[in-house]
C-alpha cells in the first residue's frame, strides 16, 4: 500500500518537474522576443506573390529587380549615405528619418561603400514599365488582390506564396539607433520562384506585340495558337495599358481594358473555308461550278460581288482565290442551313472557351438552324456576315483545326503550377480534343488556302521564309462613324508551314480599309519573325 503511494507521489513529481521546465523555457523565449522586439525597429521593403511565367519558365512579372538602399533613422546617418541616394528619392527618405522610420531609397549606383549606418539590398518590381501580355497577366491592387486575367483568376494560389522583406535596426531604450551595429535584412519567402507557368512563348508575344505597333493596328488583336495543341503562344491586344498605373487608362476613349484578342466581332470571309467543310463533309465536291455575274438576288435582296461584273464561272478553288460571296451564298444554299451550322459548332463558333480555371471569354454568336428562317439568313451566313459574331481567338482556333488535319481542340492558357525551385509539381490537362472533319476534306482545305495566298485575294501575306495558307476578310460591322461611313472590321487568319503546319494565326484590325491591306502584310511579318526565332 505505502510502496504504491510512493510510486504514485514519485511519478506525479516528475510530471510537475517536466511542466515546470517547459513552462520556463517557453517563458524565456518570450522574454528573449519581446526583448528583441523592444529593441529594434523594422520596416517592410517590400512583399512579394508567386511568379507567374511563360512556356520556357521565363518570368512575366518579378523579371526587374532595383537596388535600394536602407539608412538608419538617423540625420547623421542620412547624411553620410546621401551620396548614394537616387535624388528623386532625397526628399521622401528625409522625411521617414525625420519621423522615426528607417529610410529606403533607390541606390544610385555611384560606389557604395558598405558601413554600420545602411545596408544595400535588391527589390523586385512586379511589373515593367512596358509590360508584355498586360491582358493575359493582368494587376493586382494596391491590397495585392488580383484585379484582372491570371492575377484575378489564379489570386489564391499566388497570394499563397507571398513573402516579404524587412530591415530590421537595432535601437536603445529611447528608441535611437544604435551607432556602430549593423542593419540586418529578414527575407520570408521574399521572391519565392513558386508560381504558375502558363503556355505563351515570351518570344512569340513579344513580336505580335510588336507587329500591332510597327503596323499601326491602334485597336485590334493578333493571336497565336500552337497547331495540334491549340495551346495560346501569344495574345495580344491593342490598346495596352500600364499595370504600374491602371488607374491613368480609365477613361481612355480606345478602352485599353479590353482584351480584343476575346472579343466577338463580324467575322465576314474567314468564315468561307467553314462553309466549304460543310459542303465537301456533305458530298459536295470543289468542282462544284457556278457563274458569277456581280450579283446573286435572292426574293428582293441582292447580294454583290466585289468585282462589279462578277468573275464568270468558277469553282471551289477559283471562288476562294477570288473571295467570291455569289459563289459561297449558292454553296451554302446547295448544302443547307444545318450542316453549315453544325460545322460551325464543331469547330467552336458560338461556344464559350475557358482559358484557365474559372475564366471563360464571350461565346460570340453562331446562329442556329432553326434561326435561319429566310434564305437570305443563310446567304448572310454564307460570307461571315448577319449575326455571327467571333473573336480572333475562336477563329485562330477554326484555322488550327484545318490544319490538325481536322481535328479540332479549344485554346488553352494554363501549362502547370510550379513549386520554389522552379520543377513542374502539376500538369494541367489539355481540353479533349474531337474530330470536326474528315482527313480528306481539312486537305482540301489547306490546298485551297493555299492558293489564296498563292495566287489570290491573300497574295500579300506570302512570307519569304515558309509556305503559307490563309484567307483575308473585310466584314461589314453593322457601326457607323459620325460621318455616315460604316465601320469594317480587317481580318486575316492562316497556319504555317503549309505541308507541316506549326501555328495558326489570327489577326484583327478594327476600323479597317480591309484584310489584304491591313493583316496580309502582318501575317507574312509574323510568319517568317516567328520562323525565325523557334528555328
Amino acid at each position: 500500500m505505502y510502496k504504491r503511494s510512493a510510486a504514485l507521489f514519485f511519478i506525479c513529481c516528475l510530471f510537475l518537474g517536466v511542466l515546470c521546465a517547459r513552462l520556463l523555457i517557453i517563458n524565456e523565449m518570450q522574454v528573449k522576443n519581446t526583448a528583441y522586439t523592444a529593441n529594434t525597429i523594422s520596416a517592410v521593403a517590400d512583399r512579394s506573390r508567386g511568379v507567374i511565367y511563360d512556356c520556357s519558365l521565363n518570368r512575366l512579372v518579378n523579371a526587374e529587380s532595383v537596388n535600394m538602399l536602407a539608412v538608419k533613422p538617423d540625420i547623421n546617418s542620412l547624411l553620410e549615405n546621401n551620396n548614394y541616394i537616387l535624388n528623386d528619392d532625397k526628399n521622401s527618405i528625409f522625411n521617414d528619418i525625420q519621423s522615426g522610420k528607417i529610410g529606403l531609397a533607390r541606390y544610385n549606383g555611384s560606389g557604395y561603400s558598405a558601413n554600420s549606418d545602411s545596408i544595400l539590398f535588391t527589390k523586385y518590381s512586379r511589373y515593367k514599365q512596358n509590360g508584355e501580355a498586360v491582358h493575359l497577366v493582368g494587376y493586382i491592387n494596391s491590397d495585392g488582390e488580383g484585379v484582372c486575367g491570371i492575377e484575378k483568376y489564379y489570386n489564391s494560389l499566388l497570394s499563397s506564396k507571398s513573402g516579404s522583406l524587412k530591415i530590421v535596426c537595432s535601437v536603445d531604450a529611447y528608441r535611437k539607433a544604435l551607432r556602430g551595429e549593423k542593419m540586418k535584412i529578414e527575407s520570408n519567402n521574399y521572391n519565392t520562384s513558386a508560381g504558375v507557368e502558363l503556355t505563351v512563348d515570351i518570344r512569340i508575344q513579344q513580336l505580335c506585340e510588336k507587329a500591332l505597333e510597327q503596323f499601326g493596328i491602334e485597336c485590334g488583336a493578333i493571336v497565336a495558337l500552337e497547331v495540334g495543341t491549340s495551346e495560346i503562344k501569344a495574345m495580344a491586344s491593342a490598346p495596352e495599358f500600364s499595370q504600374l498605373n491602371p488607374a491613368e487608362y480609365l477613361d481612355n476613349d480606345n478602352a485599353p481594358f479590353i482584351n480584343r484578342a476575346i472579343t466577338p466581332y463580324s467575322v465576314g470571309s474567314v468564315f468561307k473555308p467553314v462553309v466549304a467543310a460543310a459542303a465537301l463533309e456533305n458530298g459536295i465536291t470543289a468542282d462544284l461550278e457556278y457563274f458569277c455575274n456581280g450579283s446573286l438576288t435572292l426574293g428582293e435582296v441582292s447580294f454583290g460581288c466585289h468585282r462589279k461584273y462578277g468573275h464568270g464561272q468558277m469553282n471551289m478553288f477559283s471562288a476562294m482565290v477570288d473571295s467570291c460571296n455569289p459563289y459561297f451564298i449558292n454553296l451554302a444554299l446547295n448544302v443547307g442551313k444545318t450542316p453549315v451550322c453544325d460545322m460551325a459548332q464543331r469547330l467552336g463558333l458560338g461556344k464559350s472557351i475557358e482559358l484557365c480555371d474559372g475564366w471563360y471569354t464571350e461565346k460570340g454568336i453562331m446562329p442556329e438552324a432553326d434561326s435561319l428562317v429566310s434564305e437570305q439568313d443563310l446567304a448572310n451566313l454564307a460570307f461571315g456576315q448577319g449575326r455571327l459574331l467571333a473573336s480572333p481567338l475562336q477563329m485562330a482556333a477554326v484555322y488550327a483545326a484545318i490544319a490538325n488535319d481536322g481535328v479540332y481542340r479549344a485554346p488553352s492558357l494554363m501549362r502547370a503550377i510550379i513549386d520554389e525551385n522552379r520543377i513542374e509539381i502539376m500538369r494541367a490537362e489539355l481540353p479533349a480534343s474531337r474530330r470536326a472533319m474528315s482527313v480528306q476534306t481539312a486537305e482540301t482545305l489547306k490546298e485551297l488556302l493555299h492558293e489564296t495566298v498563292e495566287k489570290g485575294s491573300s497574295g500579300r501575306a506570302k512570307p519569304e521564309s515558309v509556305s503559307a495558307a490563309g484567307k483575308t476578310a473585310t466584314a461589314q460591322s453593322g457601326q457607323f462613324k459620325n460621318t455616315g461611313e460604316e465601320i469594317t472590321q480587317s481580318w486575316f487568319c492562316g497556319f504555317f508551314p503549309y505541308d507541316s503546319p506549326k501555328y495558326a494565326l489570327a489577326i484583327l484590325k478594327e476600323n479597317g480599309q480591309g484584310g489584304s491591306a491591313d493583316c496580309a502584310p502582318v501575317f507574312r511579318f509574323l510568319a517568317d519573325g516567328i520562323m525565325q526565332i523557334t528555328s
